[in-house]
Parts: structure tokens; sequence; C-alpha cells
């Protein structure tokens, strides 16, 4: 038996003789050798070789290097065993493990960790390290991460060497690989050295980063929520890029899988995110935004466990097997078709837009997951999820451009919408103003005339009364002027019914036949006796009769009638109106010219407008009359013009059809020329009503101004004050301001809309004066809105009075303000005059006060003081000062200062501050006994009893 053992050892020592491992001889004048049929491969399940045993153990078994299949084991460790002997030196060169899978992305290659160990006999030579999970500095070779190698140049030449070397896949689950072999640095690559770099992922890449970049500035700009999602989706795509192509992922030797599940995956979860922002359908569609959210946040939260779980669990990660993982994207992939598939079907741009190339997406994501479950191989070699990215990124691209274009003429739409609202509504305004500003001026147009009737009747049937006689008597001065007023509100009246029936479109030509310019000559000439009342020249052109000519007399009466009195109106005293007619066959021209003051470019262009009206003056009516003579010129379908330079006139040019053919289809044509009716009403002309001259009137104390432009209106006020007062007055505002500094009336009375100045100019000017800002003002006026009153007192009005009024209440107003302001002043006429310089007072007219009195105070005992000194330091005149003393202390100049003189000595005695002759002499008194009885008047004491 024992001579059996014996045999053993030389069994094995045979053996092993037998099955030894070869040495494979690097001649480096061969620049290439394949390792792999030396190479010996053991698989290392349990974790349990080391390198040690490995060198002193032959009897594992082993694989050869180039009999391996493709691929081997996931997460399973393998040992290569190689001997080898270098023939000469081997500077630079390199022993290599061939990636041989071409095509998958570049997260995915690489060994994770291989460690190389050469013994020589049982003495370690070297330990290097190669592998992406290695750090750079730990790598042998400091080349790409791609590229897994070692140095061989530390090799001893001619002997030999054995090479232990531990494989393990990475953390994708890619398996470990040898495929060793052996390079000179004249053929340092067995590939290219970014062998997953195809031109389609580099063009991605650079497409994705360009449009990322386009579309994030576009965020930083402008602000909007869909240029941030898109470009936060832009950016998940192109790291995902990044990593297809070897960027970033190379450099993380931990979290590699973490990085890329959270990143490559992300681009579902915020593309559903942009897709919100896309459609708006969180206010579009709200039930439907439910689901979007919903599938988003379902990735979402599977990408972050499915993170955390490979983080804290480190499970075992299959490249070659589907995974947990896809499943559930599979579970993404289908909502996200069905989601598609609804908002490919909605009517809404934006939303069919997005659904179509969502499905798109959809499709593509299908063919990458089947891929990946390896149930399917994709056509012509095509990465799918890199295809339908690059897909998505086109069509949102444009979808987005498309959206904008949109939404900018949405936009542009609403704007212009709001435009018209608000030109619309600026139009109301504006015609709510023209028709406020036209019921004004038509209010004052008919209380006018209404004043100028129920005045002079009140005053007829008041005269009645005191008589004790039933009957009422009108004298031809005040039927002359309650029938010219009746005559201007039928005149009024009947042009707001033509206007109504113009703008009702019921109003139509009713036609005569021949005569025109006999007519028109008539008409025309009706109007000389105004011409030599104001003394204006009316010069005239006719030309011969036209062989035919239809015509309404009615309306072309009211255009002839406008256009005069407006150039009488406007026109002064010695100027001149020109009335020039004309015609061919056709047409009749008028062109009638006057030399008034003319107008402005403002009031040019609006002088047909109805309703408007240049306000400050009566005289130039309610705005009603060329509004009508346009609106009549255009029924003919006529035409009218105008021309005016400011301070040289006006010309209105008027060319009227006078043939059938020419004129609306809509008249009626009369054969005989009808003579006019003695129901029509006579042409407006001014009413030859003469104005008497006031009757000298005994000289009254008190004095009113009137500021009236009307004159029957003046003269009417006139006649109701003057049996009490001295009347004074004036046609326009400039003429009453100047009368009011000269005569210093008790009471003004004026009208609010006047030539030159208006009432309320006229009033701030007197109140704001201090030779009249003691006087009392009633504003006179037919505008009786509260606004307008509000503007008559806020510039000084002591009242305020609308026409028509009666005359018992306006001379209650005149009485009760006069007395007023006698009242007023009594406190003061009994106050030491001589201290009212210490007092407060503020207003011009105190201020007026203390400064008359200082200047009779700094000169009290200038026995040479006269009223005249007294006025020019002031700045009045005698009279004028006169005036304003006697209405503010009911006393005159001399009065005031003898006063002042007497009360000051008064004080001065009591104060005993010297004898009564002193006392005297210091006020200005060098007449002692004219001071003793002056004294004795004023006080009723003798001075030396004080």
């Amino acid at each position: 038996m024992m001579a059996k053992l014996h045999y053993i050892p030389i069994f094995l020592f045979f053996v092993n003789l037998v099955s030894g491992q070869d040495t494979y001889e690097i001649d480096p004048q061969y620049p290439v050798h394949d390792l792999n049929s030396q190479l010996q491969v053991y698989t290392d399940s349990t974790d349990s070789l080391s390198a040690e045993y490995l060198l002193r153990d032959s009897i594992l078994h082993f694989s050869r290097g180039d009999e391996l299949p493709r691929l081997l084991n996931s997460n399973l460790t393998y040992w290569g065993k190689l001997r080898v002997k270098a023939l000469d030196t081997l500077t630079n060169w390199m022993l290599h493990f061939e990636d041989k899978m071409i095509g998958p992305p570049a997260w995915t290659k690489s060994n994770g960790k291989v460690d190389v160990y050469a013994y020589a006999g049982s003495k370690l030579i070297f330990h290097q390290k190669t592998g992406v999970e290695y750090s750079k500095k730990e790598r042998a070779a400091k080349g790409s991460w791609v590229l897994n190698s070692i140095k061989l140049q530390e090799l001893p030449v001619g002997e030999t060497v054995t090479l232990i070397i531990r494989a393990r896949g990475n953390s994708f689950g890619y398996p470990a690989y040898f495929n060793l072999s052996a390079r000179s640095p004249d053929q340092p690559y067995y590939h290219q050295i970014y062998q997953f770099h195809n031109s389609f992922n580099t063009f991605l890449f650079g497409v994705t980063f360009i449009v990322f970049l386009f579309f994030l500035l576009q965020y930083i700009y402008l602000k909007e929520s869909i240029f941030f999602w898109f470009s936060l989706w832009l950016f998940f795509c192109v790291i995902t890029q990044a990593m297809a192509n070897g960027l970033i992922i190379g450099v993380l030797q931990n979290i590699r899988f973490p990085f890329w599940m959270f990143f490559a995956n992300g681009i579902f979860f915020t593309f559903w995110f942009f897709g919100r922002s896309f459609i708006e359908s969180k206010r579009k569609f709200p039930l439907l935004d439910k689901f979007i959210l919903g599938l988003a946040f379902f990735v979402l939260i599977e990408i972050v466990l499915m993170t955390l779980y490979v983080i804290f669990f480190k499970p075992n990660i299959h490249f070659t097997g589907p995974g947990i993982h896809y499943q559930f994207l599979n579970l993404y992939t289908f909502g996200s078709l069905i989601l598609s598939i609804v908002l490919s079907l909605k009517k809404d741009l934006f939303a069919r837009y997005f659904g179509i190339g969502s499905l798109i997406a959809s499709i593509f994501l299908i063919i990458g997951t089947l891929w990946s479950m390896g149930i399917i191989r994709p056509p012509f070699r095509l990465d799918p999820y890199g295809t339908g990215m690059f897909l998505q990124i086109i069509i949102y691209s444009f979808g987005i451009a498309y959206r904008s274009q949109k939404i900018n003429q949405q936009n542009e739409l609403e704007r212009l919408n709001a435009a018209r609202s608000l030109a619309e509504i600026q139009r109301m305004k504006d015609l709510d103003e023209v028709k406020t500003r036209f019921f004004a001026n038509v209010s004052h147009e008919f209380r006018t005339p209404l004043t100028l009737i129920n005045g002079p009747l009140q005053q007829a049937k008041k005269s009645s009364d005191d008589r004790g006689d039933k009957s009422i008597v009108l004298s031809d001065k005040t039927f002359g002027v309650i029938k010219k007023n009746t005559m201007r509100l039928q005149m009024l009246v009947d042009q707001l019914l033509d206007l109504s029936k113009i703008e009702s479109g019921n109003l139509y030509l009713k036609l005569s036949k021949g005569g025109l310019i006999q007519f028109l000559r008539s008409h025309i000439f009706s109007f000389e006796s105004l011409a030599e009342r104001q003394n204006i020249s009316l010069n005239t052109h006719f030309s011969s009769e036209p062989e035919l000519a239809y015509y309404d007399k009615d309306k072309l009466e009211k255009i002839i009638n406008n256009l005069l009195s407006n150039a009488f109106k406007y026109t002064p005293a010695g100027g001149a109106v020109s009335v020039n007619i004309g015609h061919t066959d056709k047409n009749i021209s008028i062109e009638i010219s006057d030399t008034g003051n003319g107008m402005n470019k403002r009031e040019i262009d609006r002088i047909f407008d109805r309703f408007y009206r240049v306000e400050g003056t009566e005289t130039k009516g309610s705005g009603i009359g060329l509004a009508l003579t346009k609106e009549l010129v255009d029924l003919h379908n006529g035409q009218i013009s105008v021309h005016s330079e400011k301070g040289r006139g006006t010309t209105f040019k008027l060319r009227i059809p006078i043939l059938p053919e020419g004129l609306p289809q809509s008249v009626r044509i009369e054969k005989d020329i009808s003579k006019p009716s003695d129901l029509e009403t006579p042409p407006l002309k001014e009413t030859e009503v003469s104005i008497a001259e006031p009757l000298v009137q005994p000289i009254q104390e008190e004095v009113v101004l009137l500021v009236e432009d009307n004159q029957d209106l003046q003269s009417h006020i006139s006649e109701i004050l003057e049996d009490r007062y001295k009347v004074l007055t004036a046609n326009d505002g400039l003429q009453g301001e100047r009368m009011a500094f000269e005569h210093i009336p008790d009471l003004i009375i004026s009208d609010v809309m006047m030539p030159k100045k208006d009432g309320y100019e006229l009033c701030s000017s007197l109140k704001n004066n201090i030779k009249t800002s003691h006087i009392p003002v009633i504003m006179l006026t037919a505008k009786a809105g509260q606004s307008s009153k509000m503007a008559g007192l806020t510039q000084g009005a002591d009242a305020y009075i609308t026409k028509p009024f009666n005359a018992d209440e306006l001379l209650l107003r005149v009485r009760n303000l006069i007395d007023a302001r006698k009242k007023v002043w009594e406190h003061l006429q009994s106050l030491d005059l001589v201290a009212i310089s210490d007092l407060n007072l503020s207003s011009v007219d105190d201020t007026f006060l203390q400064k008359v009195v200082k200047i009779i105070k700094d000169n009290i005992d200038n026995e040479l003081l006269s009223v005249e000194d007294i006025a020019s330091k002031v700045g009045f005149s005698r009279a004028q000062l006169h005036r304003k003393l006697k209405a503010l202390t009911n006393k005159s100049a001399g009065q005031l200062v003898n006063e002042i003189r007497l009360k000051k000595a008064k004080n001065m005695l009591k104060q005993k501050v010297g004898s009564v002759s002193e006392i005297a002499y210091s006020v200005g008194f060098t007449n002692m006994s004219y001071f003793t009885k002056s004294f004795k008047e004023k006080f009723g004491v003798l001075p030396s009893k004080v």
C-alpha cells in the first residue's frame, strides 16, 4: 500500500506537466499579440479566490480565453491567469482588455474594476488597476476611461511572469470581459477610442445643446413658464445625450447608476410638465390635467424610489435582463400613449399639436422598451430612444414658435378688440360730452328769449296790479321784444326738429321749378336793414337765371339764412359781407364772405360738428345752425367748404345740384312756384326795435354795473333796476372790468357767457384786485347745473341766478347784498381804527384797509396830509378811494383821517402822556378850538375832562 502512495506525487507531477500553462513569448518585433489562447479564466461565484491562491493552485476548472461566450454572467467576478515572457524591453507597451460589444451607449461601457498582479516566481513585481469604477489616479493608464489597459514595460526581459487578473463588471450590470492583447505604441487601439460616437449621437447631442441654450435664454428674457419647462426637459435630454457620448459618466465612480437613473429617465416626467404648460391644460382641461399630473408624478416617484433603492440596497443589476424599471416604463408608456390619443382628438389647436407629437414619441418609446427587454430589435439599427427624442425636439421647437405666433395673433386680436372697445367707450363718452354741451347750449339759447318774454310780461302784470286794472297793457317796445324772442324760440325748435328728421331719415326735399336767382335775391336783400343798423356793407353779385333749376325753397332759405346770420354776427361795424352767386348747367354756386375776426384751424375743423359751439359768447348761438346747414347741403348731394384766417375773415362756398339727376331720388317736385304762406316762419333777422336812450336820472347814492352782451336782456334788466339804483351797462367782460375799476360800483350783475372775457374771468379779476375786491357780484346765466354754480362761487361770486328769473327776486338779491356788505363793516366802524393794523386780517379788503390806516397812522402828526396823498400811496384816484372807503366803512377819506386822529388823541389823554395842546399837535391838529369842537362832537366830552 505504501509503495502505491509513493507513485501519487509522480502522477500529479506528470498531470501538471501535461496540463501546465504555456508561456507566451512577446516579441517586440510584432506590434500586436493576441493572448486569449494562453489565457485561463476562472469563475469566482463566491468571491473567495485570491491572486496568491491562483498563483499556487493549478487544479481549478478554467476556460480558455478564446473559448469564452460572447457575454459572461453579470454581477460575477472572474479571474484570469496568463504566463508571458518579454523577449526584449517592452517600452510603452500596453496590455488591453478589448470590449467586443459595439453599439450600446457609453454609460454601459468598460469593466467596473480590473486588478492585474504580476509575479516572477512567487515575487510580486507590480499591481496595476484599470476600469471605470477606479478613480483616474488609481488607473494604470491615464487615457480614456473607456479603454481598460495596463502597462507592460515593467516586465523583466527574458523572465517568465505570471499575470493574475481579477475582473468585475460595472454598476450598470455590464459583465466583465477579457479579450486580452499586448500592443506596441505603434498600434495602441483595437478600435476607435469612442466607438459609441456614431455620427447620429454626436449630431443629436449638438442639436440638443444648442436648442437648450436658445430656449434657456428665451426663458431668462421673457420669464414665460413654457420656456422654463421646455428648457428643463431639454436639460435632461442634454445630460442624457452627454452620457450616451461618454461625457460626465466616466468621472463618476460610485454614483454612476443613480445619476443615470435620475437624469436619463427624468426626461419622461419633465416632458409632461412641459406639456401642461404648452397646452395650458390646468385652465382649459382641468380634469385631463389631473391625469397628466398623475402620469408625471407616477414616473417621477418610480425614478426616485428606484434611485434610492440602488443607492442604499445595492442590488444586482443585469445589463442583459429587463429588470423591474422597464416594467414601470412600459406602464408609463401605455398611459402616455392613451393621453396622447386623447389630446390628439381635442378640438383645441395646441392640445392636438402636443398630442400628435407625444404620440410619435410614445411609439418610439414602446419600441425602445421592447428593445431593452430583448423582445424586438429596432429596424435600421437606429436607437429608438435617441430617434424619438430627436423628433420631439424638432416637433416642439417648431410647436413653441407656432404657439407663440398664434398667441401673438390672439393677443393682437384681443388688443384690437380692446382698442375697439376703448374707442367705443371714448366715442360714447365724447358723444355724451357733446350731448351735454349741446343741451347746456340749447338751454342757454332757450333761457335768454324766455327771460325776455317772461320778464316783460311779469312787469306788465305787476303794473296792472299796481293800477288796479285787470287789463294788461304792453308798450310797442315790449311787444317787439316779446315777438322777436318768440320767433327766435320758434326758429330754434324748427332747427332741432329738422336735425331730428335728418337723423331719422325722414326729411326729404320738396322741389319747386324756376325763379331760383330771383328767390335768392329777394331773400338776401332782406338783410339790408340789418346791415344798415350794424354799419356793415352788404355786397352782392347775381348771375342770370338758369334755364332749368329745381330747388327746395324752405331748405335753401334756411341755408342762406344761417350763413348770412353767421356772417353778420362776426363782422364788426365798418366791415363788409359779400354774396356771390353763379351757376352752371348742373349746379348753383354760392359764396358768402365776411371781414370778421376769422377762425383758427381748430375751430375750422369742428365748425360743422353737430352741437359744437365755441364757448365764451352768447352771440355764437347754440351750435345748431352750421351743423344744420351742413346736413341740408348734404341732403341736396351738395358740397360746402370754409376758408378762414384769424383776423382776415371767413368765406363759405356751396355747390348744390339744380337738376333732378344730381339730386336725391327721394324728392317731390311741384310744377308751380308757390307763394310764401302767411304761416311760414320769416327768415331770421334782427327785429327793428329801437332801443331808446336811457332817461337822465338823478344821481343816486348806490351804483349797479350790469355786464350783459344781449342788448334786449340788458335793456330789460336796466328797466328793473333803474328806479332804485344808478345803472351802468357794459357789453362784454373786458368793458365791464374797465368800468368796474373806473366807477367802483356798489354791486355788479354779470352774465357768464360773453365775448372777450366771460363772467368767470371777470369775477376772478375783480375779486383779486384791491380796488374792486369788496364789490358783491351776482352771476346771471342760463347754465343752471350744480357744477356751473360751483364754478361761479369758486371764483368769488356772491350769488348765482339762473335764467329766466323773477324781477322781484333780482331786486331782493341786489338789496340784500348791498345791505349785507354795509353790515359786515359795521363792526370795524365801531372798533378803534387806530389798532386795526394789529388785527389778524387776511382778505384783500382787510389788507387794503390796513394799508390805508397805516398810512394815516404813519402821518398822523402831519397836518398837511390830504386825501390825494393817501390815494396816491394806495394806487387809487381820489374818486376811487372815496367809493372804496364809503363801501367799506361808510366814511370818506377825510372823515376816516379825522376819526383816527381823534381816537388816538383820546387814548393818549387817558394815558396822560402830555397836555391837551401837546396831544392835539401830535395827532395833526394845529387849531385848538377846532380840535376841542371835533372832540366834543365825537365823544360828548371836552378833551380836558378825559
